[in-house]
């Protein structure tokens, strides 16, 4: 359990940094877009890039502020609990949230086909006449770059928040049960 937090953590850190690096990209790409647009001399491609990174930054704030725990949350009913049902509740949430990403993570399997694209040789053109599966194919609009590149982040996403989640949950039950005990011997201590 230990090692799987441990794990969570590291990966945690390199979300925040990733976060940092995304959202002063846009930053720049927004300050670039006003200054070439103001010298009449706009750059076509800046705006869907600040898109696609918005886009990055969002996944991986998300996956980040699970391991965090700083997802919304409505806490009226929860916070009435007494500590130990509060314990076995977050546990609970974090089951949920772990199904998402297994979900997420099966979704991405069958959205990306691996298997199916290596039958073909990773011959993408040959894959979408047997699949309809434009997936390698597509392009941005205006860089002409493949759309695979920036499609990445949702099996990224889907990892990382399989990780977070399966850590918390982790931690959470070791909570709800120390919890339990700490009960259970200040009970047979009266």
């Amino acid at each position: 359990m230990k090692a799987l937090s441990a794990i969570s953590n590291h990966v945690a850190a390199f979300e925040r940094w990733l976060l940092i690096a995304c959202v002063a990209l846009i930053l720049a790409l927004i300050l670039l877009n006003v200054v070439t647009r103001t010298a009449n001399a706009s750059l076509y491609w800046v705006d869907e890039t600040a898109v696609f990174v918005m886009v990055f930054a969002t996944f991986i704030g998300a996956s980040l502020m699970v391991r965090k725990r700083m997802d919304f949350a409505v806490t009226l009913v929860t916070d009435m609990l007494p500590a130990t049902a509060r314990r076995w509740v977050q546990a609970a949430v974090a089951v949920l949230t772990l199904g998402f990403a297994l979900m997420m993570i099966m979704l991405c399997w069958r959205w990306f086909d691996i298997p199916t694209l290596a039958r073909f040789g990773f011959d993408e053109k040959a894959y979408f006449r047997e699949t309809f599966n434009a997936i390698y194919r597509e392009k941005t609009m205006t860089t002409g770059t493949l759309k695979i590149w920036f499609l990445l982040i949702m099996p990224w996403f889907s990892l990382t928040l399989m990780v977070h989640a399966l850590a918390n949950l982790f931690e959470d039950l070791a909570a709800a049960v120390g919890a339990g005990e700490g009960i259970a011997h200040q009970e047979a201590s009266l």
